[in-house]
């Protein structure tokens, strides 16, 4: 009776190195694909948030959502933020990104985030536009009145007039003095006229310019933005920002838009 050969070293050899570089292949293709579905659950999500807020601006005749969430050493002030007003305005909202792989979220070996009074840690993965917002007049515009742009002038949106495309959510940064925060400070990123690169490095800081591709801290990196006007998108970041007078975040009609 004959029996049949097994497989030689080599041809086993053969067939996991076939194997190992059918992986090679495919893991890279596997890890995009699960990196663009959570992308989309990301923007869904945004999306949410933005319909919540376009049901508290009637129900607030107008008046913006705030910031009760800061950086640095003030006081966190949870009634005021808007991840506890928006509350009552969706079941589903999610103030927790997928793609939001933080240190600082209160769960496993969480850290405290950074440069804040006591033990703080990351309540929310996104910010609103400090350009908008305050239903108590106390006003997130960060010019003071004596500035053209200043007065708190954008407490409704009423006040805000025809410009609708401003950004109104986007990633807080992950890691970082703002990591804890609900709100970034655009009105700091243009570096006093130095330049791109600095530009955009200024806003990497607060926010995550490239929560969804890209590189970090470059105007080609990409991120999901809702708009006052209720849409969501995905943009690099220097289409929403190029420098203090090219942006959409301030309201400011002199603001020309890119």
């Amino acid at each position: 009776m004959l029996r049949r050969p097994g497989f030689t070293l080599i041809e086993l050899l053969v067939v996991i190195s076939i194997i190992a570089l059918l992986v090679a292949i495919l893991l890279p293709a596997l890890s995009k694909a699960r990196r663009s579905a959570q992308a989309t659950v990301d923007l869904s999500k945004l999306r949410q948030l933005e319909l919540a807020h376009q049901a508290y601006l009637t129900d607030h005749d107008g008046h913006m959502i705030n910031a009760g969430l800061p950086h640095g050493t003030a006081p966190v002030n949870l009634e005021l933020a808007w991840i506890k007003s928006l509350q009552t305005y969706g079941s589903d909202l999610v103030v927790r990104s997928p793609l939001d792989d933080s240190p600082h979220w209160e769960d496993g070996d969480a850290v405290p985030v950074p440069n804040t009074p006591g033990t703080v840690y990351r309540l929310t993965s996104f910010g609103i536009n400090s350009f908008l917002g305050d239903p108590d007049g106390n006003g997130l515009n960060p010019w003071p009145p004596a500035d053209p742009r200043g007065g708190n002038a954008y407490l409704k949106v009423q006040h805000v007039g025809p410009v609708t495309d401003l950004v109104h959510f986007l990633p807080m940064a992950h890691e970082g003095d703002y990591a804890g925060a609900d709100h970034p400070h655009p009105e700091e990123w243009d570096g006093f006229g130095t330049g791109g690169a600095v530009v955009a490095s200024n806003a990497a800081q607060q926010m995550e310019t490239n929560a969804v591709a890209g590189p970090q801290a470059k105007f080609d990196s990409v991120a999901n933005y809702t708009f006052l006007d209720g849409h969501a998108a995905a943009h690099p970041f220097g289409d929403v920002f190029l420098d203090e007078l090219t942006n959409r975040f301030d309201p400011h009609p002199m603001i020309a838009r890119p």
